[in-house]
């Protein structure tokens, strides 16, 4: 199921669906589809060059980055940090932070700082190793001992392969405590959704946000399309997507 679900999602993210139209269109062509075919081309190409632009990426992930606030550390007391998994590629030869993709980078960097914030809590890091030689949780947990967090006060949970499975792992070992959640900010409307289903409400701490806005004024070339808009597109139309299967999945 879990491989399905990559496949799956992977197969309608906005680059493979617009690369099949084009396909599709250039397949009509060679039948002699012609206004067909060069309707599928125009489309699949516009709408590349929109998702590729600042003001379309911004414009989709916003909504999902501003349903939480960043969190302000405060004089309440928290008694666990979550860190959600991510990307990592676990390679050797490399330093330590360049096994970590910026996703990841952003959530443990954000963890430790909050677990310096709150010095009495207990850091829970997860992710499993997707294919690689360590799993994501072993290397948080090294980056947070490197900074300076004592090994005693960390958690490992190297299973969970996704979200869901995290939530579901994690929802028993916080119950009755106060508990932050760590991840990007994008894919927290999704997380927080599927704590609360396994009967966990940790407080929402967001970081890796994408849609950032400059106080100046932009030059114009800001706006020609770029991959990184287009990464950025990718990032929300995934969550949008995880939070359409899963109200499908509860109906």
């Amino acid at each position: 199921m879990f491989l399905a679900k990559k496949w799956l999602g992977g197969l309608l993210m906005p680059l493979p669906l617009l690369l099949m139209l084009a396909l599709i269109g250039l397949f009509l062509l060679a039948r002699q589809h012609k206004r067909s075919g060069t309707s599928c081309l125009l489309l699949s190409l516009c709408a590349l060059m929109l998702l590729s632009t600042r003001p379309v990426a911004n414009a989709l992930i916003t909504p999902l980055e501003s349903r939480y606030p960043p969190h302000e550390v405060g004089t309440a007391p928290i008694q666990d940090i979550i860190v959600l998994g991510a990307a990592q590629v676990a390679d050797p030869r490399l330093p330590l932070l360049s096994q970590l993709g910026n996703a990841a980078l952003a959530r443990i960097s954000e963890g430790v700082r909050l677990a310096h914030a709150y010095p009495d809590a207990r850091l829970i890091v997860t992710g499993y190793a997707g294919g690689e030689g360590r799993t994501s949780a072993e290397l948080y947990a090294e980056v947070a001992v490197a900074l300076g967090i004592g090994p005693r006060r960390l958690l490992l949970l190297p299973e969970p392969k996704d979200t869901a499975e995290e939530a579901a792992a994690v929802a028993p070992l916080i119950a009755g405590r106060r508990a932050l959640l760590v991840s990007s900010a994008s894919h927290l409307p999704r997380a927080m959704a599927l704590f609360a289903a396994e009967g966990a409400h940790p407080l929402a701490a967001p970081v890796d946000h994408q849609a950032k806005e400059s106080a100046a004024a932009l030059p114009l070339y800001t706006y020609l399309p770029r991959a990184r808009y287009l990464e950025r597109s990718e990032r929300a139309w995934h969550e949008y997507l995880g939070l359409l299967w899963r109200r499908w999945a509860s109906i």
